[in-house]
């Protein structure tokens, strides 16, 4: 199992070093895309294709806001739910209490 981050930035100009710092944890390995929009599908952009092919059942993928996944709402929705069913478990620092909300899959 392992605990893969995931930080994108929309322009040049930004920097991953404040979701980085933001999300202060020890992570296995991460991935990033700079100076890519948000407006760009999540499976079009070079460092998350790569953590497509990486991430596997049990493992973690934590984020710092859940937008660092895409500015359309559809394809959010998409990408969660391809990641669910990959079996991994998505920890968002931007949302609920305790520095994150997770959502995963259970067994019903």
């Amino acid at each position: 199992m392992a605990r893969i981050s995931y930080y994108r930035c929309s322009s040049d100009t930004q920097s991953i070093e404040a979701q980085r710092a933001a999300l202060g944890g020890q992570f296995d390995r991460e991935f990033s895309d700079e100076g890519v929009s948000g407006a760009t599908l999540a499976a079009d952009r070079p460092g998350f294709a790569k953590l497509l092919s990486f991430i596997r059942d049990g493992d973690s993928l934590h984020l710092y806001a859940l937008d660092r996944l895409g500015r359309d709402a559809l394809d959010v929705q998409a990408t969660v739910r391809k990641l669910l069913e990959m079996g991994v478990t998505i920890d968002v620092r931007g949302l609920g209490v305790n520095g994150g909300a997770k959502v995963g899959h259970s067994a019903a």
